[in-house]
This record gives structure tokens, sequence and C-alpha cells, in this order.
């Protein structure tokens, strides 16, 4: 009962963090509890700002999805890698308090995907079990035919 609540807690919070630091990237004056309003501006002195409205409408999205529970598996599996590309800013950039928080919002992430461990492994398994076996041969050869293009593009044309 605890843990249930707990994670509801964490839905909602996660939820709310996400979808006010996208907004508020947006929109400066959305209110928000952590994430720098000014990404897009900074990133556009690098000709980078699409990639903050990238990030700031993957934030929107993935906050959103939370706010459900029917959701919520997905926008967990969406979230741990984007926050921890975010871990990793403050961390090398040495920031004393901020990767504390970044790893207690990753506990958070993390025990939301751990309660859905039943539908990760259907998931994950359903693909292995499933009624149409993949055809080996055509994965060789795309695996070959990649792998050849790629090693042309380095190597032959890349000079």
């Amino acid at each position: 009962m605890v843990f249930k609540l707990a994670l509801t807690s964490f839905q909602v919070l996660l939820a709310v963090i996400y979808f006010s630091a996208g907004m508020s990237k947006l929109f400066h004056s959305f209110p928000h509890i952590i994430g720098p309003v000014w990404l897009i501006e900074e990133l556009g002195k690098y000709q980078l700002a699409l990639f903050g409205y990238f990030i700031a409408g993957a934030q929107i999205l993935v906050g959103f999805l939370l706010f459900f529970n029917r959701f919520r598996l997905i926008a967990a599996l969406m979230l741990l890698p984007m926050h921890l590309c975010i871990t990793i800013i403050p961390i090398s950039l040495g920031w004393q308090g901020t990767p504390y928080v970044n790893g207690a919002l990753l506990l958070m992430i993390l025990a939301i995907l751990y309660s859905e461990k039943t539908r990760l492994v259907a998931l994950v398994g359903q693909a292995a079990s499933g009624n149409t076996p993949p055809n080996k041969y055509v994965y060789v050869v795309t695996f070959v035919i990649c792998w050849v293009f790629a090693l042309l593009l380095k190597f032959v044309f890349g000079k």
C-alpha cells in the first residue's frame, strides 16, 4: 500500500517537473520546479535552437504522458535515457547539489519501471515468442549490407 502511494507520488511529481520544465523553456513565465528556462536561447548561440525546442517538446510529452496511469510505462521508458543525459551535465560541470537531486529523481524513475516489471517482461518476451518467426535470411543480409555500406562511406567515400 505504501509502495503504491509512493509510486503515484513519484509519477505525479515527475509529471509536474518535466511538463513544467518543457513549458517554461517555451514560455518563460510558466511556473516550473527545475530546468533552465534559457536553454533555447543559449543553444541558439551555437545554431542549436531547434535542439532546444526538441528538448522542450520531449519534456512536455513525457510529463504529459506521466499524468496518466495508462501511459506510465512508456513515459518512464522515454524518461530514463533523457534523465540520464540530463544528469551527466551537472556531474560534468562539477555542480555541488544538483547531481543528488537528479539521483533522487532517477531512483523515482527506476521505482516506476520496477513496478511495471511484469509488463516489461511481457513486452520483451513477446518478441521472442511471437507467432511469426523472424526471417533470419533477411536479417543477415540486411545486417551485412548495412555494415558494408557504413565501411564504404567511411573508407572509400569519406576520404
